[in-house]
Protein backbone atom coordinates (compact mmCIF):
# COMPACT_ATOMS: atom_id res chain seq x y z
CA UNK A 1 0.00 0.00 0.00
CA UNK A 2 2.68 2.15 0.91
CA UNK A 3 4.63 1.65 -2.85
CA UNK A 4 1.06 2.54 -4.20
CA UNK A 5 1.17 5.66 -2.39
CA UNK A 6 4.56 7.33 -2.68
CA UNK A 7 3.85 5.81 -6.60
CA UNK A 8 0.99 8.35 -7.01
CA UNK A 9 2.90 11.24 -4.85
CA UNK A 10 5.64 10.99 -7.23
CA UNK A 11 3.02 11.53 -10.50
CA UNK A 12 1.90 14.37 -8.90
CA UNK A 13 4.90 16.10 -8.13
CA UNK A 14 6.45 15.07 -11.79
CA UNK A 15 3.62 16.78 -13.15
CA UNK A 16 3.69 20.39 -10.80
CA UNK A 17 7.35 20.51 -12.48
CA UNK A 18 6.37 19.78 -15.69
CA UNK A 19 3.48 22.84 -15.39
CA UNK A 20 5.73 24.81 -13.82
CA UNK A 21 9.10 24.25 -16.88
CA UNK A 22 5.56 24.81 -19.35
CA UNK A 23 4.85 28.39 -17.84
CA UNK A 24 8.51 29.51 -17.64
CA UNK A 25 8.76 29.24 -21.22
CA UNK A 26 8.41 32.52 -23.04
CA UNK A 27 8.08 33.17 -26.88
CA UNK A 28 10.99 34.07 -28.91
CA UNK A 29 11.69 37.72 -29.26
CA UNK A 30 10.35 40.04 -32.38
CA UNK A 31 12.27 42.68 -33.70
CA UNK A 32 11.79 45.92 -32.83
CA UNK A 33 10.25 48.58 -35.20
CA UNK A 34 12.28 50.98 -36.70
CA UNK A 35 11.50 54.38 -35.37
CA UNK A 36 11.82 57.31 -37.56
CA UNK A 37 12.02 60.57 -35.90
CA UNK A 38 12.69 64.67 -37.12
CA UNK A 39 12.38 67.70 -35.25
CA UNK A 40 13.54 71.37 -35.55
CA UNK A 41 16.44 71.89 -33.26
CA UNK A 42 14.62 75.54 -32.51
CA UNK A 43 11.26 76.04 -32.51
CA UNK A 44 11.54 79.69 -33.41
CA UNK A 45 13.86 81.46 -35.98
CA UNK A 46 14.67 84.99 -37.07
CA UNK A 47 15.10 86.65 -40.73
CA UNK A 48 14.67 89.65 -42.72
CA UNK A 49 13.09 90.43 -46.11
CA UNK A 50 15.42 89.66 -48.69
CA UNK A 51 17.49 87.63 -46.06
CA UNK A 52 18.30 84.13 -45.43
CA UNK A 53 18.33 81.97 -42.27
CA UNK A 54 19.44 78.26 -41.85
CA UNK A 55 17.10 76.34 -39.97
CA UNK A 56 18.34 72.73 -38.90
CA UNK A 57 16.53 69.68 -38.64
CA UNK A 58 17.77 66.24 -36.61
CA UNK A 59 16.37 62.90 -38.21
CA UNK A 60 16.56 59.58 -37.13
CA UNK A 61 16.10 56.48 -39.80
CA UNK A 62 14.65 58.86 -42.42
CA UNK A 63 14.92 57.86 -46.26
CA UNK A 64 14.01 61.27 -47.13
CA UNK A 65 13.11 65.04 -45.79
CA UNK A 66 10.63 67.51 -47.72
CA UNK A 67 10.12 71.13 -46.56
CA UNK A 68 6.70 73.30 -47.13
CA UNK A 69 6.39 76.70 -45.74
CA UNK A 70 2.53 77.51 -44.73
CA UNK A 71 3.26 80.90 -46.64
CA UNK A 72 5.07 81.66 -49.35
CA UNK A 73 4.11 85.28 -49.60
CA UNK A 74 6.38 85.41 -46.52
CA UNK A 75 8.68 83.19 -46.14
CA UNK A 76 9.93 80.29 -48.82
CA UNK A 77 11.79 77.28 -47.98
CA UNK A 78 14.51 75.53 -50.08
CA UNK A 79 15.70 71.71 -49.81
CA UNK A 80 18.67 73.02 -48.06
CA UNK A 81 16.14 74.08 -45.09
CA UNK A 82 17.26 77.72 -45.58
CA UNK A 83 14.21 79.70 -45.36
CA UNK A 84 13.93 83.40 -46.86
CA UNK A 85 12.06 86.40 -45.99
CA UNK A 86 9.53 87.88 -48.69
CA UNK A 87 7.42 90.31 -46.39
CA UNK A 88 7.24 90.31 -42.97
CA UNK A 89 5.00 88.60 -40.80
CA UNK A 90 5.39 85.09 -39.88
CA UNK A 91 5.49 81.85 -41.54
CA UNK A 92 5.10 77.97 -40.13
CA UNK A 93 7.61 75.53 -42.11
CA UNK A 94 6.94 72.28 -41.91
CA UNK A 95 9.51 69.20 -42.18
CA UNK A 96 8.35 65.92 -43.47
CA UNK A 97 10.33 62.67 -43.53
CA UNK A 98 10.00 59.58 -44.65
CA UNK A 99 10.55 56.25 -42.91
CA UNK A 100 13.25 53.85 -44.85
CA UNK A 101 10.98 51.30 -44.23
CA UNK A 102 7.53 51.46 -44.36
CA UNK A 103 5.03 54.32 -45.30
CA UNK A 104 4.28 56.20 -42.18
CA UNK A 105 5.70 59.63 -41.93
CA UNK A 106 6.38 61.80 -39.20
CA UNK A 107 6.97 65.56 -39.25
CA UNK A 108 7.79 68.77 -37.09
CA UNK A 109 7.56 72.19 -37.26
CA UNK A 110 9.06 75.54 -36.65
CA UNK A 111 8.27 79.28 -37.27
CA UNK A 112 9.94 81.66 -38.77
CA UNK A 113 9.67 85.59 -38.60
CA UNK A 114 10.32 88.08 -41.14
CA UNK A 115 11.08 91.17 -39.44
CA UNK A 116 11.23 94.65 -40.82
CA UNK A 117 14.83 96.46 -41.52
CA UNK A 118 13.39 99.73 -40.53
CA UNK A 119 10.73 101.38 -38.94
CA UNK A 120 9.60 104.45 -41.14
CA UNK A 121 7.72 106.19 -38.21
CA UNK A 122 7.43 105.18 -34.79
CA UNK A 123 4.49 105.50 -32.30
CA UNK A 124 5.79 103.45 -29.91
CA UNK A 125 4.00 100.22 -30.16
CA UNK A 126 7.07 98.86 -31.92
CA UNK A 127 6.69 95.21 -31.42
CA UNK A 128 10.47 94.51 -31.72
CA UNK A 129 11.52 98.05 -29.38
CA UNK A 130 11.79 98.21 -25.92
CA UNK A 131 10.58 101.39 -24.56
CA UNK A 132 12.77 102.70 -21.85
CA UNK A 133 11.14 105.33 -19.30
CA UNK A 134 8.21 107.51 -19.80
CA UNK A 135 7.30 108.72 -23.33
CA UNK A 136 4.55 109.64 -25.19
CA UNK A 137 3.48 110.03 -29.13
CA UNK A 138 3.10 113.19 -30.73
CA UNK A 139 4.12 115.24 -33.77
CA UNK A 140 4.96 112.12 -35.41
CA UNK A 141 7.96 110.94 -33.36
CA UNK A 142 8.03 108.92 -29.76
CA UNK A 143 9.36 111.59 -27.42
CA UNK A 144 11.56 110.77 -24.78
CA UNK A 145 12.33 113.77 -22.44
CA UNK A 146 13.15 112.49 -19.01
CA UNK A 147 16.44 111.35 -17.93
CA UNK A 148 17.55 107.88 -18.94
CA UNK A 149 14.81 107.73 -20.87
CA UNK A 150 15.11 106.06 -24.52
CA UNK A 151 15.12 102.80 -26.44
CA UNK A 152 16.61 99.37 -26.74
CA UNK A 153 16.54 97.05 -29.78
CA UNK A 154 18.16 93.75 -30.91
CA UNK A 155 19.26 93.76 -34.58
CA UNK A 156 21.26 91.46 -37.30
CA UNK A 157 23.47 94.23 -38.94
CA UNK A 158 26.42 96.14 -38.80
CA UNK A 159 25.12 99.46 -37.83
CA UNK A 160 21.69 101.43 -36.45
CA UNK A 161 20.66 104.97 -37.56
CA UNK A 162 17.90 107.02 -36.12
CA UNK A 163 15.94 109.81 -37.37
CA UNK A 164 15.49 112.13 -34.39
CA UNK A 165 14.34 115.48 -33.43
CA UNK A 166 15.18 117.23 -30.75
CA UNK A 167 16.00 121.28 -29.57
CA UNK A 168 16.77 122.27 -26.34
CA UNK A 169 18.26 125.27 -23.92
CA UNK A 170 21.75 123.38 -24.02
CA UNK A 171 22.49 120.72 -25.87
CA UNK A 172 20.07 117.79 -26.31
CA UNK A 173 22.67 114.68 -25.81
CA UNK A 174 22.57 110.33 -26.04
CA UNK A 175 24.98 107.69 -25.33
CA UNK A 176 24.49 104.29 -26.95
CA UNK A 177 25.31 101.35 -25.41
CA UNK A 178 26.47 98.32 -27.62
CA UNK A 179 26.54 94.65 -27.51
CA UNK A 180 26.91 94.98 -22.98
CA UNK A 181 28.74 97.73 -23.18
CA UNK A 182 28.66 99.80 -19.51
CA UNK A 183 30.23 102.89 -19.75
CA UNK A 184 27.59 105.97 -21.11
CA UNK A 185 30.59 108.26 -21.46
CA UNK A 186 32.34 106.38 -24.35
CA UNK A 187 30.01 107.21 -27.48
CA UNK A 188 27.68 110.23 -26.59
CA UNK A 189 25.69 111.65 -30.09
CA UNK A 190 25.51 115.78 -30.01
CA UNK A 191 21.73 116.65 -30.92
CA UNK A 192 20.97 119.47 -32.74
CA UNK A 193 19.35 122.47 -30.64
CA UNK A 194 17.41 124.07 -33.31
CA UNK A 195 14.12 121.91 -33.27
CA UNK A 196 15.47 120.15 -36.47
CA UNK A 197 15.08 116.84 -37.16
CA UNK A 198 18.05 114.96 -38.50
CA UNK A 199 19.55 111.57 -39.12
CA UNK A 200 21.58 110.80 -36.95
CA UNK A 201 24.11 107.44 -36.89
CA UNK A 202 23.82 105.37 -33.56
CA UNK A 203 26.16 102.49 -34.22
CA UNK A 204 28.60 101.54 -37.35
CA UNK A 205 30.91 99.08 -38.89
CA UNK A 206 30.09 96.61 -36.33
CA UNK A 207 30.94 93.07 -37.71
CA UNK A 208 27.70 91.62 -39.48
CA UNK A 209 25.83 89.57 -36.90
CA UNK A 210 23.67 90.23 -33.90
CA UNK A 211 23.61 93.22 -32.24
CA UNK A 212 21.83 94.70 -29.40
CA UNK A 213 21.92 98.57 -28.50
CA UNK A 214 20.52 100.60 -25.47
CA UNK A 215 19.73 104.51 -26.95
CA UNK A 216 19.64 106.59 -23.89
CA UNK A 217 18.93 110.57 -23.57
CA UNK A 218 21.73 111.30 -20.75
CA UNK A 219 20.37 115.18 -20.73
CA UNK A 220 17.25 116.34 -18.63
CA UNK A 221 13.56 117.47 -19.16
CA UNK A 222 14.22 120.93 -18.10
CA UNK A 223 16.69 121.53 -20.96
CA UNK A 224 16.10 119.69 -23.75
CA UNK A 225 13.75 117.44 -25.53
CA UNK A 226 14.34 114.50 -28.07
CA UNK A 227 11.65 112.26 -30.12
CA UNK A 228 12.84 109.51 -32.47
CA UNK A 229 11.04 109.68 -35.73
CA UNK A 230 12.48 106.64 -37.63
CA UNK A 231 14.76 103.77 -36.79
CA UNK A 232 16.98 101.83 -39.47
CA UNK A 233 19.57 98.79 -39.82
CA UNK A 234 21.34 97.40 -42.64
CA UNK A 235 20.06 94.11 -41.66
CA UNK A 236 16.99 93.47 -39.95
CA UNK A 237 15.43 93.91 -36.49
CA UNK A 238 15.54 90.88 -34.01
CA UNK A 239 12.86 90.06 -31.11
CA UNK A 240 12.20 92.74 -28.53
CA UNK A 241 14.69 92.80 -25.98
CA UNK A 242 13.56 90.89 -22.82
CA UNK A 243 12.79 93.09 -19.99
CA UNK A 244 15.56 92.70 -17.21
CA UNK A 245 14.65 91.14 -13.61
CA UNK A 246 13.57 94.23 -11.39
CA UNK A 247 11.98 97.57 -12.55
CA UNK A 248 13.22 100.57 -10.34
CA UNK A 249 11.62 104.26 -10.28
CA UNK A 250 13.49 107.20 -9.53
CA UNK A 251 12.04 110.20 -8.14
CA UNK A 252 14.64 113.13 -7.96
CA UNK A 253 16.19 116.28 -7.84
CA UNK A 254 19.73 117.69 -9.77
CA UNK A 255 21.63 114.54 -8.09
CA UNK A 256 19.23 112.13 -9.28
CA UNK A 257 19.44 114.45 -12.88
CA UNK A 258 23.16 114.63 -13.17
CA UNK A 259 23.37 117.95 -12.88
CA UNK A 260 26.65 119.23 -13.25
CA UNK A 261 28.48 115.14 -12.84
CA UNK A 262 30.46 115.85 -15.91
CA UNK A 263 32.87 118.91 -14.86
CA UNK A 264 36.07 118.67 -14.67
CA UNK A 265 36.87 120.47 -11.28
CA UNK A 266 35.42 120.52 -8.27
CA UNK A 267 34.24 123.98 -8.11
CA UNK A 268 31.24 124.21 -10.15
CA UNK A 269 30.84 126.38 -13.27
CA UNK A 270 27.68 128.26 -14.06
CA UNK A 271 24.31 126.69 -14.53
CA UNK A 272 24.83 127.46 -18.14
CA UNK A 273 27.52 125.61 -18.64
CA UNK A 274 26.72 123.13 -21.52
CA UNK A 275 27.72 119.14 -22.08
CA UNK A 276 28.86 118.59 -18.17
CA UNK A 277 25.82 116.40 -17.71
CA UNK A 278 24.72 112.45 -18.13
CA UNK A 279 22.17 110.99 -16.29
CA UNK A 280 23.31 107.61 -17.09
CA UNK A 281 26.25 108.23 -14.56
CA UNK A 282 24.14 108.87 -11.57
CA UNK A 283 24.01 106.53 -8.49
CA UNK A 284 20.45 105.22 -9.33
CA UNK A 285 21.47 104.95 -12.81
CA UNK A 286 24.72 103.05 -11.90
CA UNK A 287 23.02 101.38 -8.96
CA UNK A 288 20.31 99.76 -11.54
CA UNK A 289 22.57 98.69 -13.74
CA UNK A 290 24.18 96.98 -10.64
CA UNK A 291 21.13 95.22 -9.95
CA UNK A 292 20.05 94.07 -14.02
CA UNK A 293 17.50 96.22 -13.90
CA UNK A 294 15.14 99.16 -15.94
CA UNK A 295 15.34 102.52 -14.68
CA UNK A 296 12.72 105.09 -14.94
CA UNK A 297 13.97 108.28 -14.06
CA UNK A 298 11.62 111.42 -13.14
CA UNK A 299 14.12 114.05 -11.82
CA UNK A 300 14.49 117.88 -12.61
CA UNK A 301 17.07 120.30 -11.57
CA UNK A 302 15.76 122.73 -8.80
CA UNK A 303 12.79 120.49 -7.85
CA UNK A 304 11.77 119.94 -4.01
CA UNK A 305 9.07 118.08 -2.81
CA UNK A 306 7.10 121.21 -2.12
CA UNK A 307 9.75 123.91 -2.63
CA UNK A 308 11.86 125.02 -5.93
CA UNK A 309 13.23 128.18 -5.22
CA UNK A 310 9.91 130.14 -6.14
CA UNK A 311 9.03 128.19 -8.79
CA UNK A 312 5.30 126.60 -8.83
CA UNK A 313 6.96 123.45 -10.62
CA UNK A 314 7.19 120.99 -7.59
CA UNK A 315 7.53 117.99 -7.16
CA UNK A 316 4.02 116.62 -5.44
CA UNK A 317 2.15 118.43 -8.12
CA UNK A 318 3.85 116.88 -11.27
CA UNK A 319 5.82 113.22 -10.08
CA UNK A 320 2.88 111.26 -11.85
CA UNK A 321 2.98 113.53 -14.88
CA UNK A 322 4.78 112.32 -18.19
CA UNK A 323 7.87 114.34 -18.37
CA UNK A 324 9.27 116.12 -15.43
CA UNK A 325 9.57 119.91 -17.15
CA UNK A 326 7.59 122.88 -17.96
CA UNK A 327 8.80 123.30 -21.31
CA UNK A 328 8.66 121.32 -24.08
CA UNK A 329 11.24 122.53 -26.67
CA UNK A 330 9.93 120.63 -29.92
CA UNK A 331 6.51 122.02 -29.09
CA UNK A 332 4.64 119.07 -29.79
CA UNK A 333 1.25 120.60 -28.21
CA UNK A 334 0.74 117.61 -26.40
CA UNK A 335 0.54 119.23 -22.71
CA UNK A 336 2.23 116.70 -20.77
CA UNK A 337 -0.61 114.64 -19.24
CA UNK A 338 -0.63 112.13 -16.00
CA UNK A 339 1.55 108.90 -17.63
CA UNK A 340 -0.92 106.01 -18.21
CA UNK A 341 1.53 103.89 -19.36
CA UNK A 342 3.44 101.03 -17.50
CA UNK A 343 4.16 101.87 -14.05
CA UNK A 344 5.12 98.55 -11.95
CA UNK A 345 8.32 98.97 -10.11
CA UNK A 346 10.13 96.69 -7.77
CA UNK A 347 11.90 99.35 -5.68
CA UNK A 348 11.07 103.25 -5.82
CA UNK A 349 13.65 105.66 -4.78
CA UNK A 350 12.93 109.54 -4.05
CA UNK A 351 15.47 111.50 -2.95
CA UNK A 352 14.02 114.98 -2.63
CA UNK A 353 14.74 117.52 -0.10
CA UNK A 354 17.91 119.67 -1.51
CA UNK A 355 15.85 122.39 -2.55
CA UNK A 356 13.35 122.25 0.30
CA UNK A 357 15.79 122.62 2.67
CA UNK A 358 18.01 125.38 0.82
CA UNK A 359 14.65 127.42 0.20
CA UNK A 360 11.77 127.90 2.36
CA UNK A 361 12.69 124.78 4.98
CA UNK A 362 10.19 124.26 7.00
CA UNK A 363 10.63 120.51 8.75
CA UNK A 364 6.88 119.54 10.13
CA UNK A 365 5.63 120.60 6.60
CA UNK A 366 8.40 118.57 4.32
CA UNK A 367 7.52 115.91 7.19
CA UNK A 368 3.80 115.81 5.79
CA UNK A 369 4.49 116.20 2.21
CA UNK A 370 6.90 113.38 2.20
CA UNK A 371 4.14 111.07 4.00
CA UNK A 372 1.58 112.00 1.70
CA UNK A 373 3.58 111.80 -1.81
CA UNK A 374 4.74 108.18 -0.33
CA UNK A 375 1.27 107.38 0.18
CA UNK A 376 0.71 108.98 -3.23
CA UNK A 377 3.58 106.73 -4.73
CA UNK A 378 2.27 103.55 -2.74
CA UNK A 379 -1.12 103.52 -4.21
CA UNK A 380 0.18 104.11 -7.74
CA UNK A 381 3.68 101.17 -7.50
CA UNK A 382 1.73 99.08 -5.34
CA UNK A 383 1.69 97.97 -1.84
CA UNK A 384 4.78 95.35 -2.95
CA UNK A 385 7.18 98.17 -3.91
CA UNK A 386 10.00 98.68 -1.73
CA UNK A 387 10.08 102.94 -1.13
CA UNK A 388 13.67 104.23 -0.04
CA UNK A 389 13.73 107.52 1.12
CA UNK A 390 17.05 108.36 0.30
CA UNK A 391 19.15 111.69 1.90
CA UNK A 392 22.98 112.80 2.56
CA UNK A 393 24.63 113.42 -0.68
CA UNK A 394 24.23 116.94 -0.72
CA UNK A 395 22.50 117.68 2.30
CA UNK A 396 21.34 116.07 5.60
CA UNK A 397 19.16 118.76 7.50
CA UNK A 398 15.72 116.55 6.01
CA UNK A 399 17.35 113.56 8.23
CA UNK A 400 15.10 113.91 11.15
CA UNK A 401 12.20 114.73 9.10
CA UNK A 402 12.73 111.77 7.11
CA UNK A 403 13.52 109.44 9.44
CA UNK A 404 10.16 110.69 11.31
CA UNK A 405 8.12 110.25 7.71
CA UNK A 406 9.88 106.75 7.34
CA UNK A 407 8.33 105.79 10.91
CA UNK A 408 5.22 106.98 10.95
CA UNK A 409 4.38 105.46 7.58
CA UNK A 410 5.69 102.35 8.97
CA UNK A 411 3.46 102.22 11.96
CA UNK A 412 0.41 102.39 9.70
CA UNK A 413 1.72 99.33 7.82
CA UNK A 414 3.35 100.40 5.08
CA UNK A 415 6.75 98.11 6.29
CA UNK A 416 8.14 98.22 2.72
CA UNK A 417 9.28 102.04 3.48
CA UNK A 418 13.12 102.29 4.43
CA UNK A 419 15.51 104.92 5.01
CA UNK A 420 18.96 105.45 3.27
CA UNK A 421 22.07 107.70 3.79
CA UNK A 422 24.16 107.65 0.83
CA UNK A 423 28.06 109.41 1.49
CA UNK A 424 28.15 112.95 0.65
CA UNK A 425 29.53 114.23 -2.04
CA UNK A 426 33.44 116.14 -2.02
CA UNK A 427 31.88 119.35 -2.62
CA UNK A 428 29.13 120.90 -4.58
CA UNK A 429 26.73 118.48 -6.52
CA UNK A 430 28.17 115.00 -7.06
CA UNK A 431 30.26 114.06 -9.34
CA UNK A 432 31.38 110.37 -11.17
CA UNK A 433 33.05 109.45 -8.26
CA UNK A 434 30.58 110.68 -5.63
CA UNK A 435 27.86 109.15 -7.34
CA UNK A 436 30.27 105.45 -7.94
CA UNK A 437 30.73 105.83 -4.39
CA UNK A 438 26.37 106.03 -3.51
CA UNK A 439 25.74 103.72 -6.13
CA UNK A 440 27.71 101.17 -4.24
CA UNK A 441 25.70 101.59 -1.08
CA UNK A 442 22.18 102.04 -2.67
CA UNK A 443 23.02 98.76 -4.62
CA UNK A 444 23.83 96.57 -1.31
CA UNK A 445 21.04 98.14 0.38
CA UNK A 446 18.66 97.03 -2.67
CA UNK A 447 19.51 93.51 -2.49
CA UNK A 448 18.64 92.89 0.87
CA UNK A 449 15.17 94.34 -0.13
CA UNK A 450 14.77 92.40 -3.41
Amino acid sequence: MKKVIAAILAVALFSVCFAACEQKKTAPPTEEETQTSIAFEENIYETGIGHAVQTKVKTENADTVTYASDNPAVATVSETVAVTGVAAGSAVITATAKPTEGDKSVSAQCTVNVNPSSYETLNGNEPLVKWLGRNFTAAGSVNCYNTASGLEISFYGTGLSATISAAGEKTPQLCVLTDGETDPAENVIDLTKTKATEEYVLVEDLPAGKHTARVLKITEAMTTSVGFVSLETDGYFLSRPADREYKIEVYGDSISAGHKNMRTTAAEPPDSTDKIQNGCLTYAWLAAEELNADVSVIARTGIGIYSAWGNPFVMKDNWNKTYLSEDDFLGTGYGNPVWEGDHAADAVLVNLGTNDVWYQWDAEKYEEEMIKFCEDLIEYHGKDAQIVLIYGMMVSDNKDALRNASMRLRAAGNKNVTLLELPKSAQGHPRLADNTAAAKVLADHLKDLL
